[in-house]
């Protein structure tokens, strides 16, 4: 009910403004509050950055493609470049035919002051992934970033990426926690990340900065793909990780990247750039049919920027409703139950008629699928799975308007052990863990998961409510 009313109230595009209008000074209180929070956490648990010398030290070259970039914030970010703690660094800045003279005069004057920074302009536009793909090719770097001309890098960014190259051996893709800029400099809505995590990234593109790719591969993968402008960075990296096994992408899991908001960024509101959304749904759904699987591509009705995959399941599949009891064991319900899912639950279901939603349940990778959970609290605790204790307990701190706390609350995504009132199970897949596997879901779970099948959260699955 409350979902329908607020996607009617979205529809109406006027009074949609005047609501947001209206909230406006609450959304900055929070931002305000959630930014003390932040920053009160920070203090606290402020990244300790190794200095000892490291064997390897490739080049790093941090492509730059410009466009009537704002002058002030231009000069931050090549300032965030020029003060990287890490040296061995090359900038290479492709101007896209900026229409303003301003722009282009600034790079060249910038360039010429230091050696390490290399500028090229376009003589016609080109956009995002072909400027990207002009500087990937004039760059020598081993490695090379991603970095948005309006955007910045904390000091130790490359630091931080040039320490994991060392010591994880053959990784090619790298990736950074970030926290958003408002238009005075002030940081908000961190977004604490997850290792890999692959349904996550088909229900938004979680990585967005900092990604840092081994240039080798990335030019095997002949770069980004000018048919997906508005999101060339999250189709690149859906082709990425198809091409590369999970031990070879690599997660950092500190704040190392300011992603600015302002009036034209997407970090601002996906309506600014209508454009992307179709290309988000075309990447999506050419993944879904570069993997070869059935699935629908389907966008999330409440909150524009998130997708959902609902993989396809075939008709006359059978559930039953068995109720936890760890008193019990998976053994004492094997020989009993005999249908394809069992639907585990602390109280009765009375309407078991999920078939439709059942093709994540499917899937060899998946062990066990959690429905919407309604007690938010118990979600975020739930992330102690994949996520450091301590960013769980800032999390639990933020209010909901933090993007961290927003997109863990109602996006698809994998989990490890977790606790859930339901969850769902293929019976075959029981028949894999331990006969004497307590009937409870964090046993259940926990098994599963050892046996290298996942826990899928699914907020799109929702018990209770007609479907």
């Amino acid at each position: 009910m409350l979902q329908n009313l607020k996607n009617k109230i979205k529809g109406k595009k006027s009074i949609y403004t005047f609501l947001l209008t209206l909230l406006y000074p609450y959304r900055k209180y929070l931002d305000l509050r959630q930014r003390k929070i932040y920053e009160a956490w920070n203090r606290k648990n402020e990244n300790i950055v190794n200095n000892e010398k490291m064997r390897n030290n490739p080049l790093i070259s941090i492509i730059v493609p410009t466009y009537n970039t704002p002058i002030e914030y231009l000069r931050d970010m090549i300032q965030s470049v020029e003060n990287q703690s890490y040296t061995n660094w090359e900038l290479i800045i492709v101007d896209d035919a900026s229409p303003n003279s301003d722009v282009r005069d600034e790079i060249s004057n910038i360039s010429k002051d230091n050696i390490k920074i290399k500028s090229f302009f376009l003589k016609k536009n080109r956009h995002i992934a072909g400027a990207t793909n002009y500087g990937i090719e004039k760059a020598k770097g081993e490695y090379v970033g991603l970095l948005d001309h309006d955007d910045m890098l904390h000091k130790d960014a490359l630091l931080s990426v040039v320490e994991k190259i060392n010591e994880v051996s053959g990784v090619k893709f790298l990736y950074t926690d970030e926290i958003k800029l408002d238009e005075n400099g002030r940081q908000y809505q961190p977004f604490f990340k997850p290792d890999w995590n692959s349904d996550f990234l088909r229900s938004i593109n979680y990585i967005t900065h900092f990604a840092v790719i081994q240039r080798e591969f990335l030019i095997k993968l002949k770069c980004e793909d000018g048919n997906y402008n508005g999101t060339q960075d999250w189709e690149l990296f859906l082709r990425i990780t198809r091409n590369l096994q999970p031990n070879h992408i690599v997660h950092i899991p500190k704040i190392l990247y300011y992603w600015r908001v302002h009036k034209n960024s997407t970090a601002m509101d996906l309506d600014a750039k209508p454009y992307v959304v179709e290309a988000q749904k075309k990447a999506l759904e050419d993944d879904v049919r570069l993997r070869k699987v059935k699935a629908r591509v389907i966008r999330d009705p409440m909150y524009g920027a998130q997708w959902y995959l609902q993989y396809c399941t075939h008709k006359g599949i059978s559930l039953s409703n068995v109720l936890f009891d760890n008193t019990k064991n998976i053994g004492d319900i094997l020989d009993k139950e005999l249908s394809d899912i069992v639907i585990f639950s602390e109280k009765p279901i009375n309407c078991i008629n999920f078939r439709d939603a059942m093709g994540d349940v499917l899937r060899r990778d998946i062990g066990a699928v959690i429905p919407k959970i309604m007690d938010e609290e118990q979600v975020i605790n739930n992330l102690i799975s994949i996520l450091d204790k301590r960013i769980v307990e800032c999390i639990h701190m933020l209010n909901r308007r933090s993007f961290t706390r927003h997109i863990y609350l109602t996006s698809k995504y994998n989990l490890g052990e977790a606790y859930a009132p339901i969850i769902f199970v293929e019976r075959k897949k029981l028949n894999l863990i331990d006969r004497s596997t307590r009937m409870d879901s964090e046993s259940i779970t926990a098994a599963l998961c050892s046996k290298e099948m996942r826990t899928l959260y699914n907020p799109y699955i929702i018990i209770g409510e007609k479907r």
